[in-house]
């Protein structure tokens, strides 16, 4: 009896030291994230992200302006191909006044520069108005605004906001986004949706196989148990 059980202990032993090895590389890692960057990486394994279905609920919300394009990709925005807003609800408006780039979404406006630098975030702070639902340019090149209680025209230089019962404008709208820049701007979306901290406590928790891992994890706890409970028989044994 006590030699089975002395087999059985190391066979189980064996199995258990390489979950024991790989938790506790995993734990330590987790530990030291942000030294390590876990947060600020990302996977681009391309069987991970599809594991994780990463990629955005809707298509992609694109608005051109003189061969420059302002694109939602999730909650994402994007400057041609670069990321200049996160945590979007939705684009409203993109548009080109003189040399500065006028983008709108979610009560909010940005003006960026030809090469996509941000220049200005304009907030309701500054005066931009409650409901923003389109964004046009007037006839002496100002920016017009139809909001929830009324158009505004405004200039950009001195954020003068004046408010009108109705106003006409060349209408920012949305366009067709070209198939290049579409399967571009997903693969960016994909390349920054999955973090190898998020992988690392899925894999540390088991949850990286969906509901089954939780229970491998469980079956390795109870392993340790009876690990723990043979290895205390043996050594009373051997008293």
């Amino acid at each position: 009896m006590f030699s089975l059980i002395q087999k059985w202990h190391k066979n189980f032993g064996i199995i258990s030291a390489l979950f024991v090895i790989f938790l506790a590389a995993s734990g330590l890692m987790l530990n030291h994230s942000q030294q390590l960057k876990l947060n600020t990486n990302y996977i681009q394994t391309e069987w991970l992200l599809d594991l994780y279905q990463i990629n955005p609920a809707n298509e992609p919300i694109s608005f051109q302006s003189d061969n420059t394009w302002a694109s939602q990709v999730g909650e994402r925005l994007y400057f041609n191909e670069v990321e200049v807003g996160k945590e979007i609800e939705s684009i409203v408006g993109f548009l080109k006044i003189n040399d500065i780039y006028v983008l709108a979404y979610d009560g909010q406006i940005t003006l960026l520069t030809q090469a996509g630098e941000i220049v200005e975030h304009l907030t309701s702070a500054v005066g931009v108005p409650a409901g923003m639902s389109a964004i046009g340019v007037g006839d002496e090149a100002n920016l017009i605004i139809k909001a929830a209680h009324g158009y505004y025209l405004v200039n950009l230089d001195d954020l003068q906001w004046n408010e009108f019962d109705h106003l006409e404008a060349l209408w920012s709208q949305s366009s067709s986004i070209p198939e290049d820049l579409k399967a571009n701007l997903l693969r960016l979306y994909r390349g920054k949706g999955l973090t190898i901290e998020r992988v690392m406590l899925d894999f540390h928790s088991g949850r990286i196989v969906g509901e089954w891992g939780v229970y491998i994890v469980d079956f390795i706890a109870i392993l340790f148990l009876i690990l723990a409970g043979s290895g205390l028989w043996m050594w009373w044994e051997r008293r």
